[in-house]
């Protein structure tokens, strides 16, 4: 009975241990411990590893539908020839990735407006955590929580579904040896959910390769 009791205080020590040593969802600095369940996600940030330069392109639909009306999952560019969608921001972006482990990258995004001039810098990680995919952004004044899985071998989908304010998003990124592309739609505060997005956003960065010469 004693050597019964011991294991259990054992089992439940260990269990309060590794409880202690977990870090939050949003924790930026510090890798999580990794379990059984993550090694299913081993590597599946490192096709981002370097540099990508492009500009993210947003767009307005000036003609909002029924949600039936418009596939949101299934996304490709030319939804973007659609007439009724307005170009009406357009951001030049540099994004570095840099992976310490097979289940935490690092990642800072800069964001230059040139319409303003104004530049945003912004860290966060890409990160395997409880068995789930997680890509935490710390942008100046917001913090930016998706939680992710994998279509296919190249293709990682990021979903968040907030309120208070209101934040839904959905972005299909795929990512090739030399472009990676970002399709995808948001609704924010005051948007009617029972239409079709509002926003929607495009971006193919290029693969910066270090000169040789």
């Amino acid at each position: 009975m004693k050597k019964f009791i011991g294991l259990f205080i054992l089992f439940f020590s260990y269990q309060f241990i590794a409880c202690q040593n977990q870090v939050a969802i949003d924790d930026i600095k510090n890798a999580p411990k990794y379990s059984a369940a993550d090694t299913l996600y081993a590597d599946v940030y490192k096709i981002l590893d370097g540099t990508w330069k492009g500009q993210f392109l947003i767009y307005k639909d000036q003609k909002r539908k029924t949600k039936s009306g418009i596939e949101l999952k299934d996304l490709s560019a030319g939804i973007f020839k659609n007439k009724n969608f307005k170009l009406i921001n357009k951001i030049d972006v540099t994004q570095v990735y840099k992976s310490e482990s097979p289940y935490f990258q690092r990642v800072t995004i800069t964001d230059f407006y040139p319409e303003t001039g104004k530049k945003e810098i912004s860290i966060g990680v890409n990160k395997i955590q409880d068995g789930k995919m997680w890509c935490v952004v710390r942008k100046p004044g917001e913090r930016v929580i998706h939680k992710g899985s994998t279509e296919g071998e190249h293709t990682i989908i990021w979903q968040r579904n907030e309120s208070s304010p209101q934040r839904i998003e959905y972005f299909k990124e795929t990512v090739g040896d030399d472009y990676y592309e970002i399709i995808g739609w948001g609704y924010y505060e005051g948007d009617d959910v029972k239409l079709s997005p509002p926003l929607w956003f495009y971006a193919k960065y290029e693969r910066e390769r270090l000169n040789k010469n």
